[in-house]
């Protein structure tokens, strides 16, 4: 027992820490656009190892080399002398001064043309992109006039410098973190890791939106603006999940010489300083290719992009070029070849010739709208771009089996009749939002992939009709093998298929709360929404679905056990809410008790003040489900998932945690 109360108290103590400092950093939230900084950004300081978290208080520079550590406690001495502060761009309201950088820890995210790229998250919580310029050879004030031009540079489809430092030693810019990371690393795949699913419909966005933010660039200052460094790595997916451009103007700021085997740049383009808009029309038009044909111009191993796309002499060669993943949908055979058309013509040798970005971004808003309605005129609407395997009036002929009613619709399996194909269709009740809203909100959580999320086949909007589409999981819910279906006995759950179930269905709903620039919100978290995927973990289903509906009442609410004590109805759901309800999931997969219950004299019993009340007399014992006592050797471990639990579900929504510290958390409890 008293292990477990050593553990408790680590936790909250924990807490408690987390609290303070975040409370710290928003009690100090600087108001000026620029601010003075007592830390000195020394090279040697940046350079090992990519870590600025060291208080200078605590054994300090510990982590760096000696001449390191002299060069940066000799400059700590000079710092009253002057050093220049981090600029913040007018209109950005800054929660965080230069310090908190120095004292962050950071990732090292990739190496580019002008300089080196840093993802640093700070304790209260904000995340930005620190840039690390290579040598800029121009005075203070050239660099200062060049970057108020970049940052009143605002569009939706740009990403916005933040801010920006300038010192001897460092020229530093401040962006916004993309959580999704780069198209470059969506469609090639970073280091260990596997490219992205990408869809149709999402290379149409990633294309549409970064030609209207390089159209945008093209307008300002007379409309003379270059980007000068157009390429995947350097585009982004914005809130929206359009395509959103970076790094711009550092090319007329840095003088680089280019290689010819970064294949972005135009052939007449020998300096990154003589870039013009007709070159960035051309890196444009390769990454068109590259989007087409997921082949990377920068590596040989792939050829030359441009070389093999012009070999290709009529329709029926465009099979040697697309990518095989977008040749499975004969919907869209044409609208692909009307961008590979776009691309060639954004790539012809003479610059003359070349489109303007204008047109483009018209053209390519025409094969949007296409693609839009060739989806929509189908009566039954798959996510992905899959040939399907029935149709409307298929499923409408298919045998129906009732599954259950939910918070939001009933639930059916449907079997096609002939190839037995099953899925599940829901039924929803009470949507409230418009018909294009809706195709909005199914386009969004369509493009949720993850392992333990599960995937939008399809869905049907009419006048009196709203249906998704699932796969169907023949396990059933974690609902049913903890507490049984009606009229059936409970499943034996062993202690490590639990944990998988927990870890799984964290690293789902973390998915979904990374979406939409980290705003996005499961709203119905509980166990008969969790299912097995086929490597035995967790797998979250109908994520998202909350915001069509309309607001249900407090009561409705309450009566189903999940849903936090902040909650006034449907539409305040929020990922804090989302952690409750997971909370409640892992109390139930521990007590092997429902969320809620009828006491002998009628009364409802809540899982989470049950377990809080059996805590707090410290009879532990009487809390985990009786099948757990077998195991004496994992106490520990069940301990610490029932403390997880507890925060999880806590009543104030500040003192619980983020889905990504439970990952984390239950990730090292499993091994």
């Amino acid at each position: 027992m008293s292990n477990m109360y050593d553990n408790w108290e680590r936790l909250v103590a924990a807490v408690i820490r987390r609290e303070q400092l975040w409370q710290m950093f928003h009690d100090q939230s600087p108001s000026s656009s620029s601010m003075s900084s007592d830390s000195s950004l020394d090279s040697s300081l940046i350079n090992v190892p990519y870590d600025f978290s060291s208080p200078r208080d605590s054994p300090p520079y510990q982590h760096l080399p000696p001449p390191a550590v002299e060069k940066s406690q000799k400059r700590e001495k000079s710092i009253d002398k002057g050093v220049s502060g981090l600029v913040f761009i007018e209109g950005f309201n800054p929660a965080f001064v230069l310090e908190d950088m120095l004292r962050t820890s950071t990732e090292f995210l990739a190496d580019g043309t002008f300089g080196s790229a840093y993802k640093a998250e700070m304790d209260n919580g904000i995340v930005v992109v620190l840039k690390r310029l290579n040598v800029v050879n121009i005075p203070e004030k050239k660099f200062k006039q060049h970057m108020e031009v970049i940052g009143n540079v605002r569009h939706e489809n740009i990403s916005a410098l933040r801010a920006y430092y300038f010192s001897k030693d460092e020229k530093l810019m401040v962006y916004d973190h993309y959580s999704n990371g780069s198209v470059s690393a969506m469609l090639h795949g970073k280091i260990g890791e596997n490219p992205a699913h990408l869809d149709w419909g999402t290379r149409l966005r990633i294309a549409v939106g970064a030609a209207r933010g390089i159209a945008h660039i093209h307008k300002q200052s007379g409309g003379k603006l270059v980007h000068g460094n157009i390429k995947s790595s350097n585009i982004f997916l914005n809130s929206q999940l359009y395509g959103c451009v970076s790094d711009l103007g550092m090319a007329k700021m840095i003088a680089t010489p280019v290689m010819q085997t970064a294949r972005y740049h135009a052939p007449e383009v020998k300096n990154t300083q003589n870039v013009s808009q007709a070159s960035d029309v051309y890196s444009f038009g390769i990454l068109l290719l590259e989007l087409l044909t997921r082949k990377s111009p920068l590596h040989a191993t792939s050829g030359d992009l441009v070389k093999l796309v012009n070999s290709v002499n009529g329709k029926e060669q465009t099979a040697n070029v697309f990518d095989v993943e977008l040749l499975r949908n004969r919907n869209i055979e044409e609208q692909m070849i009307k961008m590979l058309q776009i691309g060639m013509s954004c790539i012809a040798r003479t610059p003359k010739k070349r489109l303007k970005m204008a047109e483009v971004v018209k053209m390519i808003e025409d094969i949007s709208m296409m693609n839009t309605r060739n989806r929509l005129q189908q009566k039954l609407v798959f996510t992905e771009d899959l040939n399907p395997a029935f149709d409307y009036d298929d499923m409408m002929m298919a045998s129906v089996e009732v599954l259950g009613k939910g918070t939001f619709g009933t639930s059916f399996r449907a079997t096609l009749l002939g190839n037995r194909i099953s899925f599940v269709v829901k039924r929803l009740t009470d949507v409230n939002v418009t018909g294009e809203a809706f195709h909005q909100k199914m386009e969004v959580i369509g493009r949720m992939r993850h392992e333990n999320v599960a995937s939008l086949m399809a869905y049907y909007r009419s006048k009196h009709e709203n249906l998704v589409l699932y796969d169907y999981h023949g396990q059933g819910s974690i609902s049913s093998m903890v507490h049984g279906k009606r009229g059936d006995n409970h499943t034996s759950l062993e202690w490590e298929t639990r944990l998988r179930i927990a870890v799984g269905a964290a690293r789902g709903i973390a998915h979904i709360h990374s979406q939409v620039g980290q705003t996005l919100v499961h709203g119905n978290v509980k166990s008969s929404n969790i299912f097995l995927n086929a490597q035995g973990y967790g797998c979250v289903s109908e994520g998202g679905l909350t915001t069509l509906m309309s607001q249900w009442a407090l009561p409705v609410l309450r009566s189903a056990g999940y849903f936090a004590p902040e909650l006034t109805d449907t539409k305040t759901v929020s990922q804090a809410s989302d952690v409750y309800g997971f909370g409640v999931v892992l109390l139930e997969l521990l007590t092997g008790k429902p969320a809620i219950r009828s006491a002998a004299d009628g009364e409802a019993i809540q899982l989470v003040s049950w377990v809080n009340s059996i805590v707090y007399h410290e009879w532990t014992g009487e809390v985990f489900d009786i099948q757990l006592l077998k195991y004496p050797s994992l106490e520990d471990a069940m301990l610490k998932l029932l403390q997880i639990g507890m925060i999880c579900s806590a009543s104030d929504p500040w003192r619980r945690l983020k889905m990504s510290e439970v990952v984390k958390i239950l990730e090292d409890i499993s091994g």
